[in-house]
This record gives C-alpha cells, sequence and structure tokens, in this order.
C-alpha cells in the first residue's frame, strides 16, 4: 500500500507491506524507494516492511535547495516512523540511505532495534567524493541515458557487467520507463547530501546491533571506507561479498537477501 504522510515540514512517501515488527528501508542516491522491490519480496514475509521515498525522490516532495544534508534525510525517517505510530523499527540503508541510517540510530538510539548498512560510508575518500562530484556535474550537462551509462559503470562490478550484460538492458529500460523522474535540482541536492556527510568519529555512538555488507569490487566504497565503518561500530558483523559491487545486493541477489534477512530475524525483539 501506496502511503503519503507529513513529516518534518515535507510530504513523504512510502509503500507497506507485510506483517511483524517494522522494518524502514532507506534507498541510495538518485532512486525511489521502489528499487527495493527484489528485497522487499523476502523481507515482507516476516516484517511490517516501510521502503520510503526519500526527499528529492519517487512521489515525495523535492524541495527546491542546492543541496540536502543527511541530517535533513535522517529526521525524515524519524518524522516517518512518528507520522506512521512506529516507536522503533529495523533500519536498512543503501548507500546515502545506510549515511542517513547512521544518523538515525547515532541521534535516536532508542528508536532502532537493528540496523543493516549496505554499500555505504561514514565518510568518503577521495575515489568515492570525486565519483560522486562527477556524477552532479554531469547531471543536466549529459543525456539521460550517458548519466545512466557512467553510473552502471561505477555500481556494477566490471565482472557482473561483462557476464549479465541481458540484466544491464534491463536496467537501462526499467530506468527509461520511470514514471517519476528525478529532476536535475533534485540529483544534485542528493549528491550534496553525500558529499556532506561524516559521521565517522561518532561511530562508536551507535550501539544497536549492526551489520555491514559490502561487494569487495565497489567502485565507490572502497573496502577502507568498509572496514572503518565495521572497525567503529561496537560489535559490528561484516559481510563482504566477493566479486561485489556497490550493487551487489542485486548482482548476487540470492545470497544478500539470505544474510540480511537471517541477521534481521535474529534480532527481532518480540514488540510490533
Amino acid at each position: 500500500m501506496i502511503k503519503q504522510v507529513k513529516a518534518n515540514g515535507i510530504t513523504i512517501s512510502c509503500e507497506e507491506r507485510g506483517a511483524g515488527e517494522p522494518l524502514i528501508l532507506v534507498m541510495g542516491l538518485g532512486a525511489p524507494g521502489a528499487k527495493w522491490e527484489p528485497h522487499i519480496k523476502a523481507y515482507e514475509k516476516h516484517f511490517r516492511v516501510v521502503a520510503m521515498d526519500n526527499r528529492g525522490a519517487g512521489l515525495s516532495d523535492k524541495p527546491v535547495l542546492d543541496t540536502y544534508t543527511t541530517g535533513e534525510m535522517a529526521a525524515d525517517v524519524v518524522g516517518l516512523m512518528d507520522a506512521l505510530g512506529i516507536q522503533s523499527a529495523h533500519l536498512h540503508g543503501i548507500s546515502m540511505g545506510g549515511a542517513i541510517c547512521q544518523l538515525v540510530a547515532i541521534n535516536h538510539p532508542h528508536r532502532v532495534r537493528s540496523l543493516v548498512l549496505t554499500s555505504t560510508f561514514a565518510r568518503m575518500d577521495v575515489v568515492f567524493r570525486r565519483a560522486v562530484e562527477m556524477l552532479r556535474d554531469a547531471c543536466g550537462q549529459v543525456d539521460g541515458d550517458t548519466l545512466n551509462h557512467i553510473c552502471q559503470w561505477i555500481i556494477y562490478s566490471h565482472k557482473f557487467m561483462n557476464q549479465r550484460e541481458d540484466f544491464i538492458i534491463s536496467a537501462d529500460e526499467a530506468d527509461s520507463n520511470d514514471p517519476n523522474p528525478m529532476p536535475v535540482f533534485a540529483y544534485k541536492a542528493q549528491c550534496g547530501a553525500c558529499l556532506s556527510h561524516n559521521c565517522a568519529s561518532r561511530l562508536h555512538e551507535i550501539k544497536c546491533p549492526t551489520l555491514v555488507a559490502s561487494g569487495d569490487s565497489d567502485g565507490f566504497a572502497s573496502v577502507d571506507v568498509t572496514m572503518e565503518m565495521v572497525n567503529n561500530i561496537p560489535g559490528a558483523v561484516l559481510y563482504m561479498c566477493k566479486d561485489g559491487g556497490h550493487v551487489h545486493h542485486w548482482e548476487q541477489l540470492e545470497a544478500f537477501n539470505e544474510i540480511t534477512l537471517d541477521f534481521l530475524l535474529a534480532h527481532r525483539t518480540g514488540e510490533h
């Protein structure tokens, strides 16, 4: 069911499915919550899944600003939870979504039951920063298909691209048929949120059970970026996907769903 609620001063759209303990899904740069679909199919059998459109994406409001911040977007998540009557939830964030979820866990620890951080970062290294700057600056200067191909070259492992061009072509078609494409200003504003995010010095404040999931061939988030989180979040456990790119969660979908679902199920509290 698609819902639209007022939260943190804007309208936020989300899709809610399944029943059980709440699980909030927060997507990454440039993508709507609908991109969670391959994972929702697994999660909704056990959880009340809420897949939100971040500000600037999908059917949520798109404030006309030069930049957003992960702090504002973390407040969006908490506001959405309030609007839906969710006192605490499991959180799973991908890339920018993982950065947002880190701040929810740091600033509102009582609201987070467990945390899955996929292909994300506490702060950007030079490679990551330059890649996002390139995408930000190219947006609006090149056509959408070209920008999408640049992004694909970064987010998929090159091994996967060579072996599964059919998958890439199908992804192209799905993106070109998006009924709610992101405006240029909103994409740039989300890039700004990624570029300004830095909570590395506060990772030790995350107290909930945490799974960090990454690909060893990620063109954005290097192994060093991943290990900074693993080494500084108390008790964090690591899933490193062999030959996985930034979207290893799609490249090796079955394994990813099994590992993340097992983690989430192991940390159910029994409170709905």
